[in-house]
């Protein structure tokens, strides 16, 4: 029984040896945790045995940990050792176990029986109430995007959409469309256990178990098993704004990690980023990343993240368009007392100027909202023209008939030239019209001064006026078109 007894702790001693050396270079959770889940089995003939429960740990450890293991057993046993093999243990398997002439026979050890699993902590995401599908204003700039979205919150997991990656400049609603695919799946699918955070959260876990496996400080046990319990076990990973990975490539390579274990799994990825894969540099492996410069110098990326995320269905958001800004500012205004007689122009006006974003039109209606507390005056066009001209001005005596003309110019899709010369068709005949009256109607010039401008006499500008105030009479089209120019400069 004592030679028993000093083979079994024989064996157990050369696989906790072979463990410390391999854990000094095992840099990552994933790989703490298969490395645990290995089974030593003895050493035959110069090879050691090793198992593991199934083919995605034996292809892992092959690939990733191959030659930190040779190099331990090294450390351990010496010149004996001349390789080890992998083998997958069937369930409840006998462990062999390595004899010695001077030993007696030993019966087989039975593998120690699982751990029953744990039970899964179900966090519910932190969301924005407001943040739902039916709150989201679906246009021609966000349509693809949204849908895509709506498919996965009703199908999540669904290969031809996994993994998900909404790209598109800040603002314009990428975190809106996440949100609402988790709270979407949180209300129709209770039991499914869904993570959305914010790539900063993921970049402070990440970090924080890879300081303390470099450092060798706080519990590096106690940190891989959170970030597996959060992360890995998850049955929906929503991770926002991942261009904050940038230049951090432990935490690039555990997203990397990440998505593939989860989309092996059959678990959906759903990212966001302000912009699409193709515009990042790929850096190969042990490549420094260039010093970015300039604020919008093109960012890096590692080739092991870059990969699956090129492989990602790509969806994209643009800006706004008018269509979608006035639908915007409908929506957003609903509580804003504007008088309602003029709401549907007030709306229009605010919505001409093309707004880069969304935050900058919530903006705005919040600096309305906010200018009307201390005025006393009902909130009609006239007020609001007022309330968004820029401080100390009215928005008025800052326009020239050059300027009006070059707005005119732009929305008619044709020139300045064309406009100040001989010609008479009607391309440059109408538009020149509409300069002439939006530039007697903004500016203080006098008629004689618009003539000149446009090289005619002050009689020509007369009579241009009184023919398109015709016009617009019997064509709404061309009333509208004015108008909606007419706002764009006012604003």
């Amino acid at each position: 029984m004592t030679n028993s007894v000093a083979l079994l702790n024989s064996v157990s001693s050369v696989w906790q040896s072979v463990l410390d050396h391999a854990y000094v270079k095992c840099n990552d959770y994933l790989g703490l945790e298969i490395l645990d889940m290995v089974r030593y089995e003895g050493v035959f003939d110069g090879y050691a045995q090793i198992s593991v429960p199934d083919e995605f740990r034996r292809d892992w450890v092959n690939s990733h940990y191959a030659d930190v293991l040779r190099s331990a057993f090294t450390e351990v046993l010496g010149n004996s050792f001349v390789d080890f093999k992998i083998s997958i243990a069937a369930a409840e398997k006998s462990v062999q176990v390595m004899s010695t002439p001077a030993a007696p026979k030993l019966p087989p050890v039975r593998a120690p029986r699982a751990a029953a699993p744990k039970k899964r902590t179900r966090n519910k995401p932190a969301l924005y109430a407001a943040y739902t599908f039916e709150n989201f204003i679906e246009g021609d700039c966000n349509s693809t995007a949204c849908e895509a979205c709506k498919s996965v919150a009703e199908n999540p997991g669904d290969p031809a959409l996994n993994p998900l990656f909404v790209y598109g400049k800040s603002g314009l609603g990428k975190t809106h469309l996440l949100q609402s695919i988790a709270a979407h799946i949180v209300k129709t699918k209770p039991d499914t256990r869904v993570i959305y955070c914010q790539a900063f959260d993921f970049v402070h876990d990440a970090t924080a178990m890879y300081k303390a496996l470099k450092l060798k400080t706080g519990n590096v046990r106690a940190l891989a098993e959170a970030f597996q319990d959060k992360y890995e076990n998850c049955d929906i990973l929503i991770l926002d704004d991942i261009q904050l990975l940038e230049c951090k490539k432990f935490c690039q390579e555990k997203l990397a990690i990440l998505i593939k274990h989860l989309r092996t799994l059959g678990k959906q990825v759903v990212l966001s980023c302000d912009r699409h894969p193709s515009n990042f540099n790929r850096l190969e492996e042990g490549e420094v990343p260039p010093e970015r410069k300039l604020p919008n110098a093109i960012p890096s990326i590692s080739a092991k993240l870059l990969a699956p995320l090129e492989s990602c269905v790509a969806v994209g958001i643009d800006v706004p368009d008018l269509t979608t800004r006035i639908k915007l500012i409908q929506k957003k205004s609903v509580n804003i007392p504007f008088l309602d007689r003029d709401r549907e122009e007030i709306c229009r006006f605010l919505s001409l100027p093309p707004r880069e974003n969304v935050r900058v039109i919530e903006g705005m209606l919040n600096g309305i909202r906010a200018l009307n507390q201390f005025r006393d005056e009902n909130l009609d066009l006239n007020v609001v023209k007022r309330l968004v001209a820029p401080p100390g001005t009215s928005g008025v005596e800052e326009l020239t008939v050059k300027g009006v003309a070059e707005t005119v110019a732009l929305e008619f899709d044709t020139d300045l030239m064309a406009l100040t010369s001989k010609r008479q068709d009607a391309g440059v005949a109408l538009p020149r019209k509409v300069a002439m009256y939006l530039s007697r109607e903004l500016t203080n010039t006098s008629l004689v001064n618009i003539g000149e401008f446009f090289n005619r006499d002050y009689s020509s500008v007369i009579a241009a006026i009184r023919s398109l105030t015709k016009q617009m009479g019997n064509d709404e089209d061309l009333a509208r078109k004015v108008k909606d120019i007419r706002y764009l400069l006012e604003a």
